[in-house]
């Protein structure tokens, strides 16, 4: 049985501010200089990586006066943007902090570490607390406890600046916050010390400053403690790690638990299409991470419909008893979305419906995705050549600014391709003709109906004349470190589509063949409905390479490298399953597309079903007569034939 509807969004929403902001919707040129600021402090990240410091502190003073200005427009949806903008900007701010600049306080949206905690019934009395265990002087070699050996280590050695603080845009101050870590990425992966950041700073003496210093056995016990899978023995991860016997939440059985659906395809909403976009737009930013209003999360499908404190956010199939659709009609303080605009009555009826037709899961992965990302592929999917060309030019261009930010760039825009380059204008032509050159070539060789696209979408080519810049780009944009040997790769992931290139010096290699082999790469990666693996695109790019020019510097050392590279594979399908290193794996790809390519009539049959969107797993094995793992086992068992 449902609560009433006051009560249960006095559950769901947080405690209303004394007074509200006026509604109303940012006008165009607000919204402009919201997404400026959001890629201007991605620029500050970059400059701190690159040493540019004083870039990094003038751009930061820039960003918070342009959002002080926006803050005093008074507008909700504008604070709920500022509020995630600043969360964004706390981690440059407290880095430079520590380094001895001056800069003004942040706006007053960064989630203070006392939110987490209870709220006196009594206005200035402290709420009260169990104390935290003591720091020990001596931890046991195995089964350390969180609350009783990790906690005390926290509190006394990073207690200032992360467990009452927030430095860094970091706070520490409750198990689910350790664990969920910075703006940056995660600092513990449980079962692996060595890779969690927690141990590498304080190991490398980065952290704890201010004259603190963790002991030898504190840093065992915290080593242990991960190594040992970065258990929990309290009873409420939301609870401060100063509080540990805190009562514990509700537990999960007491509340109605929805499963995942998927979709049957005859619905006449989308999940993702449809009310995805709605959600991510106007509910996320007060339901994800640790803006977890009321316990409802949004991160992902998965979250979402696990509900919050007062349970499943919808009834399957009752639009009219469910929560989500209580809230979003109602009015008043009680209404949802409280920041901004109430949705729009064509909104309200899509949720409606999705919900009536039994709330169904129609995206990729309900527990990686987010509900943005969800609905960008969604998007992408429904689009003609020409939208998704027009909708990828404006994310081109947002990662060649976030990657080569204040660098002199040329843009060359043509039929196939959108280029960006750190040289000349001129060779950027140059560099887009021989790209030409090889798509024909590709378009041959693959035997590409002349009506369909290379890409749909168009694919945008990055040139880098520097090796650092190139590298650069790989750290920004695909937070890894590129292989040293490769001169270029490709991406393709329905949403965005390019090919990178540190351009040659000299002979170093023929540059058409490396352009051969990311078209070729990023064509196979297009079909299929986006299910072709990436073993497959890359080794089918690698053989279009050698057919161009076997005596490429490149190719031949491919060919150098199959057999130690076949020799280091425990399994026969490890390539399939990439659990070699990027570069292995792409060569043993090439090694096994070499002879599947070899068997023309089955092959084209394969690329045939895939141009029709058939999932790659049936197309393979109906064209070859057994699954890729199959396939290769017998390649390998034959000697690479």
């Amino acid at each position: 049985m449902f609560r009433p509807l006051v009560a249960v969004a006095v559950v769901l929403v947080s405690i209303a501010a004394v007074v509200s902001p006026a509604i109303a919707a940012p006008t165009p040129e607000q919204r402009e200089q919201l997404q400026a600021l959001k890629l201007d402090i991605r620029k500050t990240s970059n400059f701190l990586k690159r040493g540019l410091v004083t870039e990094s502190v003038e751009l930061v003073r820039s960003i918070q006066s342009r959002m002080e200005t926006l803050d005093a427009a008074q507008d909700a949806e504008i604070a709920a943007e500022l509020k995630q903008l600043t969360d964004l900007l706390a981690a440059s701010h407290g880095v430079l902090e520590l380094e001895g600049y001056t800069l003004r306080p942040l706006l007053g949206y960064v989630n203070s570490p006392s939110s987490s905690m209870e709220m006196s019934a009594t206005p200035g009395t402290p709420p009260t607390t169990t104390p935290p265990a003591p720091l020990p002087d001596i931890f046991p070699a195995a089964n350390i406890s969180f609350t009783k050996h990790v906690a005390p280590i926290l509190i006394a050695r990073c207690g200032n600046c992360h467990v009452t603080g927030s430095r860094g845009g970091f706070n520490a101050g409750t198990f689910e916050a350790l664990m969920q870590g910075p703006p940056e990425g995660r600092v513990v992966f449980p079962n692996d010390e060595i890779g969690s950041r927690l141990i590498e700073t304080i190991e490398t003496g980065d952290m704890p400053r201010g004259g603190q210093q963790v002991r030898a056995p504190e840093l065992a016990a915290l080593k242990t403690w991960i190594k040992e899978g970065a258990k929990f023995d309290g009873t409420d991860p939301k609870a401060p790690i100063n509080q540990p016997s805190a009562s514990p939440a509700p537990a999960a059985m007491e509340m109605a638990r929805l499963e995942v659906m998927d979709a049957t395809g005859n619905e006449k909403v989308s999940f993702s299409l449809d009310v995805a976009g709605i959600l991510a737009n106007r509910c996320v930013s007060c339901h994800a991470g640790q803006n977890n209003s009321g316990g409802l999360r949004m991160d992902n499908f998965t979250q979402f419909i696990r509900g919050g404190d007062s349970g499943a956010p919808f009834v399957p199939g009752k639009p009219q008893e469910s929560m989500l659709v209580s809230l979003i009609k109602a009015t008043g303080n009680e209404r949802m979305p409280r920041n901004g605009p109430p949705l729009t009555a064509d909104q309200i009826a899509k949720i409606e419906t999705w919900i009536r037709e039994g709330g169904k899961f129609d995206g990729t992965s309900a527990r990686d995705d987010s509900m943005l990302r969800l609905n960008q592929v969604a998007v992408a999917k429904k689009a003609t050549h020409e939208e998704l060309a027009k909708l990828r030019a404006a994310s081109s261009q947002q990662m060649w600014e976030l990657s080569m930010p204040d660098v002199k760039t040329a843009k060359v825009d043509t039929p196939l391709f959108l280029a960006y380059g750190t040289i000349g204008e001129d060779q950027l032509k140059e560099y887009v003709a021989e790209a030409d050159k090889a798509a024909a070539k590709v378009r041959t060789l693959l035997k590409i109906p002349s009506s369909s696209p290379l890409v749909k979408g168009k694919l945008t080519l990055y040139f880098f004349r520097q090796r650092y810049d190139y590298a650069e780009f790989g750290n920004m944009i695909e937070r890894r470190d590129l292989p040293g040997n490769w001169k270029g790769h490709y991406r393709f992931d329905v949403t965005d589509a390019y090919g990178a290139i540190q351009v040659p010096s000299e002979d170093d290699y023929d540059v058409n063949v490396l352009l051969g082999q990311l078209i070729g790469s990023s064509h196979v990666a297009s079909l299929g409905d986006g299910t072709v693996p990436a073993w497959f695109s890359e080794g089918v790019g690698r053989v279009i390479a050698y057919r161009m020019n076997k005596s490429d510097p490149r190719v031949q050392a491919w060919d150098d490298q199959i057999g130690p590279a076949v020799s280091s594979m425990a399994k026969p399908d490890d390539f399939v399953n990439n659990r070699l290193s990027p570069e292995q794996n792409g060569v043993v790809s090439y090694a096994f597309m070499k002879a599947a390519m070899g068997r023309g009539n089955q092959f084209d049959a394969l690329m045939n079903a895939l141009r029709k969107g058939t999932n790659f797993n049936q197309a393979f094995q109906s064209a070859f007569g057994g699954t890729p793992s199959q396939v290769a086992t017998a390649w390998v068992m034959s000697g690479g034939r």
